[in-house]
C-alpha cells in the first residue's frame, strides 16, 4: 500500500481491543469451566472465517471490477471505526473495527453492460467459493482427524456468507440505501436497476 493514510480513529481502535481482550476471556473462561478446547476453538476458527470471508467477498468483487476495467474507488472491510486506511493508486482501502459485513465502490460511471455487472455481482460469492476450495485443500492436507477437525467452520461461515448474500433484500451501509448482491441481481434480470439501487457501490450485509 502506498502512503497517504488518513489517521485511524483511536477510539474505535481501543474499542477493537477491547472486544478482542473480552472475547479472549470468554474463550477462557469456557475452556477452564469445560475442561476441553474445542468450543473455543470452534468459536475462533468462525471468527476466522467471518474475517476472512468478508475480505475475500469484497476482494473478490474488486478483481471483478478491475478485470471490468471499472476503477474501484474503496474497499471497505468491516463496519463501525476505521482502525486502518491507504490509498494504491486511485483505490482507497479501509479496514474497520467489526469485521462482519463490507462493501465494494466503483468510480462513475459504473459498470452498464448487464453480463459485466452480473459478473462483478458475482464475485464476492466467487471470493467466497475460491476460500472454501482453500480451506478444503488445507483441511484434507492437514487434518488427519476429523474428530479435531477445527478448519471446516470456516467454510462453513463462508456458506452462511454466500446465502445471506443472495437473500434480496435493502439496507442501508454508510448512509446509503443499497440492495444486496441477490436483491441487485433479481433487478439486473427484471430489468429494473436503477442507480439508487448500487449507487455505483457494491454491498455486503
Amino acid at each position: 500500500m502506498a502512503a497517504g493514510h488518513e489517521p485511524p480513529d483511536p477510539l474505535g481502535r481501543w474499542i477493537a481491543l477491547i472486544a478482542l481482550l473480552c472475547l479472549g476471556i470468554v474463550l477462557l473462561c469456557i475452556w477452564v469451566l469445560t475442561r476441553d478446547y474445542w468450543i473455543p476453538a470452534l468459536l475462533a476458527s468462525s471468527a476466522i472465517g467471518l474475517a476472512a470471508g468478508i475480505a475475500c467477498h469484497e476482494f473478490g468483487h474488486m478483481l471483478c471490477a478491475t478485470l471490468l476495467s471499472a476503477q474501484v474507488q474503496l474497499v471497505s472491510v468491516g463496519i463501525g471505526p476505521v482502525l486502518w486506511c491507504g490509498r494504491k493508486g486511485e483505490t482507497r482501502f479501509e479496514l474497520r473495527a467489526v469485521p462482519c459485513a463490507g462493501f465494494v465502490r466503483c468510480y462513475p460511471p459504473h459498470i452498464v453492460n448487464r453480463l459485466a455487472r452480473l459478473l462483478f455481482l458475482l464475485g464476492g460469492v466467487l471470493g467466497n467459493v475460491v476460500l472454501i476450495g482453500l480451506v478444503t485443500v488445507i483441511r484434507s492436507a492437514v487434518v488427519p482427524d476429523t474428530a479435531h477437525d477445527y478448519v471446516s467452520p470456516i467454510a462453513f461461515v463462508q456458506y452462511y456468507l454466500i446465502f445471506v448474500n443472495l437473500v434480496p433484500f435493502w439496507t442501508t451501509v454508510g448512509g446509503v440505501r443499497t440492495g444486496t448482491d441477490g436483491l441487485q441481481i433479481l433487478q439486473l434480470a427484471c430489468g429494473t436497476m436503477s442507480d439508487t439501487s448500487s449507487q455505483g457501490s457494491k454491498f455486503l450485509e
